[in-house]
């Protein structure tokens, strides 16, 4: 199902690992008590707690990212799709989000904005996070391929394949493109030879001035 998968794809990119880093600090025993006086409150206190690059704390945006992970794997994709576009708004460079939104808008089989959330993700993505790219070209050739859309999907596919030979510790799966290649171009000549078959049955019902059946 196209949800379980996507349930797997947040776990594994948009967790805010650098959190971490602040509750190791956090429970370390050894560290003194914060005294009152030096505790941060109210915006002081958000401004501590958000990094906008998410590395010393948790950024504003990804914390947007985590709310819509939650409510995907409630069921509330409507709502998930609300918070990665607040997550746009606050970093709309960030490839993160527009990957997620476009894998929501997925759910919903809504291809046409899932289409340009996908194409402004891999825009967006370099090599400074492979994972993240690769999951979003293996996305893009999957979505074209479940809109039929062969010549698009291959293409993709092509482009993914290039990708894994040159990132293979980036969790890839080098061996799913030429399958799915293969797979479309085996449907391809199927359907051609299909086609050839009714042109044969029509043209004979016509020389038996028998009315042909569409």
């Amino acid at each position: 199902m196209r949800l379980g998968r996507f349930v797997l794809a947040i776990a594994a990119v948009a967790a805010p690992l650098p959190l971490l880093v602040g509750a190791a600090s956090a429970d370390d025993s050894t560290a003194p008590a914060p005294s009152a006086s030096a505790s941060p409150s109210g915006a002081d206190a958000s401004a501590v707690r958000h990094d906008p690059d998410n590395k010393t704390g948790i950024a504003e945006w990804m914390e947007k990212c985590v709310d819509g992970n939650a409510k995907v794997l409630a069921h509330d994709v409507p709502g998930a799709i609300d918070s990665y576009r607040e997550a746009i708004q606050l970093a709309p460079k960030r490839p993160l989000p527009h990957y997620l939104l476009g894998e929501a808008q997925l759910i919903q089989q809504n291809f046409p904005e899932a289409t340009a959330s996908l194409k402004i993700a891999e825009q967006a993505s370099d090599d400074r996070d492979p994972e993240l790219r690769a999951k979003i070209l293996f996305v893009t050739a999957d979505m074209w391929e479940r809109e039929k859309k062969w010549d698009e999907a291959k293409a993709a596919w092509a482009t993914y394949s290039e990708y894994a030979a040159k990132h293979g510790d980036a969790g890839v799966a080098p061996s799913t493109p030429t399958a799915r290649i293969q797979a479309i171009d085996d449907m391809l000549k199927q359907d051609k030879a299909y086609e050839v078959v009714r042109q044969r049955i029509l043209d004979e019902l016509r020389d038996a001035g028998a009315p042909a059946k569409k």
